[in-house]
This record gives C-alpha cells, sequence and structure tokens, in this order.
C-alpha cells in the first residue's frame, strides 16, 4: 500500500498569505473614503486584490491533487466536507432579521467564493474516480468553464437558484464561469509540479510568467480567456516562490500558517464582524462606513485579522484536544 501523501507545509503559508490579503481587501473596500476608491492608484490596486479569490481555488485544486495521488481517497468524507462549506455558504447569506422580506430569498440564494469553491472541489471528487483519466477529464472541463464564460453571461433558466451559478447579472458575486477554472487549474499543476523547489518549478514558474505576460499577443485582448490566463499565470509564479522559500522564512510566519490551515473559520469571522455583528446597534460596515483613510483601513484590517486569527487558534487548541483525548 503506498505511504501517505506528506503535507505540503507551504501550502499553509501560500493559503495565509491569501487570507491576509483577503481581509485587507474587504476592509479596504468597505471602509476606504469612497473618493480615495475613485482614484487611480486604487483602481491599479484592485488589480492585484483581483488575485486573492482566485489563489484560494488553485490552491483547493492542488490541495485535492496532492492526496490523491497514488491512491484514491474515500468520496464521503470529502463530500461531507464540501456540503459543510456549501451550507455555511448559505448561511452567511440568509437575511435572519428579515425572513420575510419579497426579497430575502433572493438574497439568500446569493452566490459567493464558497458556494464556487464547494461546487469544484465536488467536480474534482467526480474526477477522481476516472483513475488514469482523471487529468484528461479535468483538462475538457478547464476549457469548458474558461471558454463558455462569456456564452453563460446570457444563460437564463427561470431558475434562481440555479441562474445564480450560472453568471452575475441575478446579483452574484461570483459565478462557477470562469471561477471554478482556478481550481480545476490547481489540479493539473500538481501533475506537472509535486510542490519541490526543482526543475518541474522552474517549469511551473516559466509557463505562468508565459501566461501572465503574453496578453498583449493574446488573441483575446481584454476578454474573458485572458482575465483568466493572466491571473492564472501570476498564481502560478507566487506558487513557486512561496515553495521554494517557505522553509528559509519558517521562523516568525507561524501566524500565517495557521490562519492558512484556519482558512475557512476566519472568512467566515471576519465578514461577520464586518457585516453581522451589532457594534452597537449596527455592523461596522454602517458605523463606519466608506470614511477612512488608507491607514485607518490598515488598522481596521489588522484588528480584523487578530480577532479572526485569535479564534482560529483556539479552534485549533480544540481540535487538538480532541484529537488526544
Amino acid at each position: 500500500m503506498p505511504s501517505p501523501t506528506k503535507r505540503l507545509l507551504w501550502l499553509d503559508l501560500f493559503r495565509g498569505l491569501a487570507v491576509l490579503g483577503m481581509v485587507w481587501t474587504h476592509a479596504a473596500n468597505t471602509f476606504l473614503d469612497a473618493r480615495l476608491q475613485d482614484t487611480a492608484w486604487y483602481h491599479e490596486l484592485s488589480y492585484y486584490h483581483g488575485l486573492i479569490a482566485p489563489a484560494f481555488f488553485w490552491i483547493a485544486g492542488f490541495v485535492r491533487e496532492h492526496i490523491t495521488v497514488g491512491r484514491p481517497k474515500p468520496l464521503l468524507p470529502a463530500l461531507k466536507r464540501l456540503l459543510i462549506v456549501l451550507l455555511i455558504a448559505y448561511l452567511m447569506y440568509v437575511p435572519w432579521g428579515n425572513l420575510f422580506h419579497a426579497q430575502a430569498w433572493r438574497a439568500a440564494c446569493t452566490v459567493n467564493v464558497l458556494h464556487c469553491l464547494a461546487i469544484s472541489g465536488m467536480l474534482m471528487l467526480l474526477a477522481e474516480r476516472l483513475g488514469r483519466w482523471r487529468h484528461a477529464v479535468v483538462a475538457v472541463l478547464l476549457v469548458l468553464f474558461v471558454g463558455l464564460q462569456k456564452s453563460a453571461e446570457n444563460w437564463h433558466t427561470g431558475l434562481l437558484f440555479i441562474d445564480q451559478y450560472l453568471n452575475r447579472n441575478q446579483g452574484s458575486l461570483f459565478a462557477l464561469f470562469p471561477w471554478v477554472g482556478f481550481g480545476l487549474a490547481g489540479f493539473l499543476t500538481r501533475g506537472l509540479w509535486n510542490g519541490k523547489g526543482d526543475r518541474h518549478a522552474a517549469l511551473v514558474f516559466a509557463l505562468g510568467a508565459l501566461l501572465a505576460f503574453a496578453q498583449p499577443y493574446s488573441p483575446w485582448p481584454g476578454g474573458a480567456p485572458e482575465f483568466f490566463l493572466e491571473r492564472l499565470g501570476w498564481l502560478m509564479m507566487a506558487a513557486v516562490v512561496v515553495a521554494c522559500l517557505a522553509d528559509r522564512v519558517s521562523t516568525g510566519t507561524g501566524w500565517l500558517r495557521l490562519a492558512g490551515r484556519e482558512s475557512l473559520l476566519l472568512y467566515v469571522v471576519h465578514l461577520m464582524l464586518i457585516h453581522a455583528v451589532p457594534l452597537p446597534r449596527q455592523s461596522l460596515q454602517f458605523l463606519i462606513g466608506m470614511t477612512q483613510p488608507l491607514w485607518g483601513v490598515f488598522l481596521i484590517s489588522v484588528g480584523l485579522f487578530v480577532v479572526s486569527l485569535g479564534l482560529g487558534w483556539l479552534n485549533e487548541r480544540r481540535k487538538l484536544r480532541r484529537k488526544y483525548s
């Protein structure tokens, strides 16, 4: 029987960096002075904010392929975790204080990053069952979810629950097209590279650079496939850099690795702190609003991260006690 696949600790660091960027991005979008958000430098910064969500998808796909290399994993435990993620995603959008409003359930059907992460995970679970055909199937799915993005913008079934996944015209913040593609790309990348700093890492970095910097020569200038390919290229390069440097910066980055291990909890907690916790009679989002200078947003994002990380630390301690009890 093959030995269990070794955990790639650099992925915890990579995910932790994404969590840190996520908290900053949400804080900036919510609290930065509206006049500053309308400046050229902020629009430029928003491009880099746009790399955060793809990073979570890519990491999820890479991890899923990594843990199943050499032998398939049982289907039900992984499916259960994904269904829990999907349930959390829906619960976060239920308007608990206004359940009987006419638009309440339209809001509850809103699709966000967790919904798409769960669906992409389920697609990879199905692909895993196909043995040596798994990478071919994932590659076909990748082409479909990226190539059909433009067409999907006009798709409409009349069923709100389904339409929210197809495009953002119904109010969703994310859609399956092309976001699932980042997870599938991470899955395929693990097929090329085992996460170590070797010649395969150099190949992945070179391929990422080609995708990131070839946009002037793209056949889709400014189009949907270019959006995906350019961001995928940056992610692949960033992953190789983190993988090669992770051991050298292990001292002092334990807090980031913790954030990576508890990323789901930190995601939920910091959004609840911003949008749901009444302080004192309304949420932080409305109590502060888009009024803060850059340094104020920085302090708020640090506070959100520290509180969320503290709860993540407590949750990890709880899991360790339960494991060894």
